[in-house]
C-alpha cells in the first residue's frame, strides 16, 4: 500500500514536472513565431502554418477512435467498426449540413469550438466541473477566437461571407469579444470566489496579452497555427498519452504516433489533393479548408468532452 501510494505520488509529480517545462517550450515556440511573423512575409507564414496544420495540428485529433473506445469501454472488434462509421459520418454530415445550412452550422462550430478550446485550457485548473465551468470554458474559448477574428477581421470577414454569404463587419468582432470577455470574468470571479479555480490570475491575463500580440502581428492562417499548435494541439496530445498509456515516457509518445499513422495519413492525402486544386483561388480554398477542419473537429469535440470527463 506505502509503494502504491509512493509511485503514485511521483507520477503526478512527474505529470507536474512535465507540463511545467511543456509550458516553458510552448512560451519560447510562441515568442519564437512571433519573431517568424514579424521578418517574413505572409507566404512563408502560410506555409509554415500548413505544415503545422497538416502534421501536429491533424495529429492530435487522429487517435479519437481509440479514446471514445476507451471511454466507452467498447473495445470488441465489432464495435471497433461501429464507431469508425459513425465518426465518418458525423464528419460526412457536417459537410452537408455546411452545404446546406452555413450560417447555423458555422455559428455552431464557433461555439463548440470555443468551448474545446476553454475546456482544454482549463479542465485542470478548475475543480468543480458544474455549470460555471462550462460556462468559464465556453466564454474563454469565445474570447480567443474573436480575438483572432477581430485583429484579422481584413481576411476573416470574406472567408466567412464565401461559406454563409454574410460579410460580418469589424464592429460585430470587436462587441462579441467585449461580451465575452464581460461574461468570462462574471463568471471566472465566481469560481474564484469559491476557491475552485487553481491558478495565477496574472499568469492567465499574461498569456492573453501574449494571443493578442501575436493575433495582431501574424498573418491570419499563421496566427491560428500558433494558438491551434503550441497551445492546443501539444498539451492535447500529452493529455491523451497520458489516459491512454498511464505515463508521459517518450515510448509512450511512439505508441501514440504508430496508432495514430493511418488517420494521420488518410487525413494528409485528403488535405494535401485539396491544398494542390485550390491554392490559387486564394480566398476560396481558405473557406475550403476550413470547412472541412471544421467538419473533421465536430466528431472530436464530442470525443474530447467525454474524454475530459474522466481524464
Amino acid at each position: 500500500m506505502f509503494n502504491f501510494k509512493t509511485n503514485l505520488l511521483n507520477k503526478m509529480k512527474n505529470k507536474a514536472l512535465f507540463f511545467t517545462n511543456l509550458k516553458s517550450f510552448i512560451l519560447i515556440a510562441t515568442f519564437f513565431s512571433l519573431w517568424l511573423a514579424v521578418y517574413f512575409e505572409d507566404t512563408v507564414e502560410d506555409f509554415f502554418a500548413y505544415f503545422l496544420i497538416l502534421s501536429l495540428g491533424i495529429l492530435h485529433g487522429t487517435n479519437d477512435i481509440k479514446l471514445i473506445e476507451r471511454t466507452s469501454k467498447a473495445h470488441k472488434k465489432k464495435n471497433s467498426y461501429r464507431t469508425l462509421i459513425i465518426y465518418v459520418s458525423t464528419i460526412s454530415i457536417s459537410i452537408l449540413l455546411f452545404y446546406f445550412l452555413p450560417i447555423i452550422t458555422l455559428s455552431l462550430f464557433i461555439i463548440l469550438s470555443a468551448f474545446h478550446f476553454g475546456e482544454q485550457h482549463w479542465s485542470s485548473k478548475i475543480i468543480d466541473k458544474n455549470i460555471y465551468a462550462k460556462l468559464i470554458n465556453l466564454f474563454y474559448g469565445m474570447i480567443i477566437l474573436f480575438m483572432l477574428f477581430y485583429t484579422n477581421h481584413i481576411e476573416v470577414s470574406p472567408i466567412i461571407e464565401n461559406i454563409t454569404g454574410i460579410n460580418p463587419h469589424k464592429v460585430f468582432y470587436k462587441y462579441t469579444l467585449a461580451f465575452s470577455s464581460l461574461l468570462f470574468v462574471i463568471f471566472g470571479l465566481v469560481m474564484y470566489s469559491k476557491k475552485k479555480i487553481k491558478t495565477n490570475i496574472i499568469e492567465e491575463l499574461f498569456y492573453l496579452v501574449v494571443f493578442f500580440i501575436v493575433f495582431y502581428t501574424a498573418s491570419l492562417l499563421w496566427a491560428f497555427a500558433i494558438y491551434f499548435i503550441f497551445w492546443h494541439s501539444i498539451p492535447s496530445v500529452a493529455d491523451q498519452v497520458y489516459y491512454l498509456y498511464g505515463n508521459l515516457k517518450k515510448e509512450n509518445f511512439y505508441n501514440y504516433l504508430k496508432s495514430s499513422i493511418l488517420y494521420w495519413f488518410i487525413s494528409i492525402i485528403g488535405l494535401s489533393i485539396l491544398y494542390f486544386l485550390f491554392y490559387n483561388e486564394g480566398r476560396l480554398f481558405l473557406s475550403i479548408f476550413f470547412t472541412l477542419i471544421a467538419a473533421i473537429t465536430f466528431p472530436h469535440i464530442w470525443i474530447m468532452a467525454r474524454f475530459n470527463k474522466q481524464f
